[in-house]
């Protein structure tokens, strides 16, 4: 691979996830092909062998490498979510050196104070975004809002370490709901300024809240389409690989053959007796459905009520991911956030690729591509000297 060339891993509860892509001379992106291997060793979002995991992510990596042309790269993201995040919203307030303005030096130090409020020693910054800024006390303060995700150290240092051991050098670990969330905002229509953007997989459900166009709250919830995958092995008696063909072979069919009598071939190779009612079916998976969506929303409202109830009603709620797309959970997330909802899938990539499954992948990629394209003009900057570049020329400093 070449210096333009990016991998961006997706590592999910159910399946890592890559793709392969490329930053072309007009700064678009396009992507040379995807690999996929099972997840061991990581179960929403908590890794249980780290071990295992490499292993895992390596295969997944080893699937896509060939369309890539070579064996390395130095462009290599990895995205996490679950119980390997902590998404935190701090307040940093300073003195003002000078009453009659805030200086860069100002705004360096309210977001340094915002850090240091919430982050130990043992958790590194991923992410700071900018909720809020403000010059109170007359004058005399000025007092930042942020919200800010980390991760353990020891889990970003031991994968960085087995994975360079096994070939592949990091160049950052994200999360990667987090980047999915601001790729897929530039591409919603309407630009909507409150809504939620949900990605819902196999084990983690990753909700990211936006209030007046900016991103405020985040959430990682330990739950996803694993519940109906779990309930199908144990209600028709089949393994885990069996009940997910299964759950996507309903996927496809009309929620109109309920009532109507169907039974549904659901055998594979050894099996003989899994011929099943659709209503049946239909009774195991609607009512997951129903149930996630109900803890997805008594999860997230709190923080709607926090962030988004004061700028407005919440406008719209974007689903993705895999189990995102299930049969009625568009319906009942609307349900139970009384607000619009629309599955959206990375629609900038070719039609192989513009599937709900890669939107993580899309926004790890994504931010790959800004930091190759931003890295002559960084002069070698730390992410934390970046992001507060960035928040002076949001203050207009």
């Amino acid at each position: 691979m070449n210096k333009k060339t990016i991998l961006a891993i997706d590592v999910g509860t159910g399946m890592v996830k890559v793709l392969a892509g490329r930053m072309q001379p007009d700064g678009s992106l396009g992507i040379l092909g995807t690999g996929a291997a099972p997840t061991v060793g990581y179960d929403k979002g908590i890794i249980s062998d780290i071990n295992a995991l490499t292993h895992s992510i390596r295969q997944a990596v080893d699937c896509v490498i060939m369309a890539a042309d070579s064996q390395t790269t130095d462009n290599v993201y990895l995205g996490l979510s679950g119980a390997s995040l902590a998404m935190q919203n701090s307040i940093g307030s300073i003195a003002l050196a000078n009453q009659e303005t805030v200086t860069p030096q100002d705004i360096e130090r309210a977001y340094t104070a915002a850090s240091f409020a919430v982050i130990d020693n043992n958790y590194e910054k991923l992410h700071v975004f900018p909720v809020k800024e403000s010059v109170i006390a007359e004058g005399t303060a000025f007092e930042v809002d942020v919200h800010m995700i980390s991760a353990q150290k020891t889990i970003l240092e031991g994968l960085t370490q087995l994975l360079a051991a096994n070939g592949l050098t990091l160049k950052g670990i994200v999360a990667g709901g987090i980047v999915a969330a601001e790729t897929i905002k530039k591409e919603l229509t309407g630009h909507p300024s409150n809504f939620i953007f949900m990605d819902i997989g196999a084990g983690t459900a990753d909700c990211v809240l936006y209030a007046d166009g900016k991103l405020c709250s985040s959430a990682s919830l330990p739950f996803g389409g694993d519940y109906i995958t779990n309930d199908l092995m144990q209600g028709l008696s089949v393994n885990r690989s069996h009940a997910e063909e299964i759950k996507r072979y309903y996927s496809r069919l009309s929620p109109d053959l309920r009532n109507q009598g169907v039974v549904l071939d659901c055998n594979d190779y050894g099996t003989t007796d899994k011929h099943v009612s659709y209503d049946f079916l239909y009774d195991i998976i609607e009512s997951r459905t129903e149930e996630i969506a109900a803890l997805v929303h008594e999860a997230v409202k709190p923080l709607v009520d926090e962030h988004i109830a004061v700028n407005g009603l919440l406008e719209a709620v974007y689903l993705t991911g895999g189990a995102g797309t299930m049969p009625s959970m568009v319906t009942c997330i609307a349900k139970a956030f009384q607000a619009h909802t629309e599955i959206v899938k990375p629609m900038q990539l070719a039609d192989e690729y513009a599937s709900p499954l890669n939107t993580a992948g899309y926004g790890i990629i994504s931010y790959g591509v800004q930091n190759l394209a931003s890295e002559p003009v960084a002069g070698g900057k730390s992410a934390w000297g970046g992001f507060i570049h960035k928040a002076k020329k949001l203050l207009k400093i």
